[in-house]
């Protein structure tokens, strides 16, 4: 019987190198799914941040519609007189009127798909309020979340324009909140019914408004 050790060294170094090259490949794809792994936390984390802020802005909103800037402010006596020449088209107040905006009727565009709601027409959280939110740092958000509020009843149609109505005004507040990066935002929107002689202040739902986005390229 004849042997080649030459190529049977052959044989097994191609073998080698095989057995190389599969388990160079297997430590790439572990390396880019744990990279993936990371990303995606990261993301959630992000997002869990920018979701939480606006949430907080939701809060804060309805604390101002409530009357926090106190008895004595514009901005409350907004509210409790139901005056809805206060609420601008376009969102384009300011002063005690900041954020505050005239509802577009179908088919028309809503201001919360129209406006920039990180542009500097919507209310930034704790303006009205007091309340503070500390940003910038760390797995803080990247900056105070928005808001804006539109009245949805028409107070001379439908409503008792005084604090004694047994049928207070509804109010739609759109938020957006900022995760640790600027870039990761959230849009939240709630419904809420100010406090009347007969009835709590409560709100009545929310939503995430996750194409907000898309939704305000649209309306551009």
């Amino acid at each position: 019987m004849t042997h080649h050790p030459k190529r049977e060294r052959g044989a097994a170094l191609a073998t080698i190198l095989f057995l190389m090259l599969a388990v160079l490949m297997m430590s790439v794809s572990s390396t880019r799914a744990s990279l993936a792994a990371v990303k995606s936390a990261r993301f959630e984390r992000d997002r869990h941040i920018a979701h939480q802020s606006a949430a907080a802005a939701l809060f804060d909103a309805e604390r101002d519609i409530a009357g926090a800037a106190g008895p004595a402010s514009p901005r409350t006596a907004i509210f409790v007189a139901v005056n809805a020449a206060a609420f601008a088209a376009a969102c384009s107040g300011s002063g005690e009127f900041a954020g505050l905006c005239r509802l577009v009727p179908p088919p028309g565009i809503p201001a919360w798909q129209a406006l920039d709601l990180t542009g500097p027409l919507a209310v930034e959280y704790g303006r009205f309020t007091g309340a503070a939110m500390p940003t910038g740092a760390g797995l803080l958000p990247a900056a105070p979340p928005r808001y804006i509020v539109e009245l949805l009843d028409d107070p001379g149609a439908n409503l008792n324009a005084n604090a004694n109505a047994s049928t207070a005004p509804l109010y739609r507040i759109t938020a957006i909140g900022f995760g640790a990066s600027e870039a990761t935002r959230v849009v939240l929107q709630s419904y809420y019914r100010r406090a009347s002689a007969a009835t709590p202040a409560r709100r009545l739902g929310w939503r995430e408004v996750a194409n907000w986005p898309e939704l305000h390229a649209a309306a551009l």
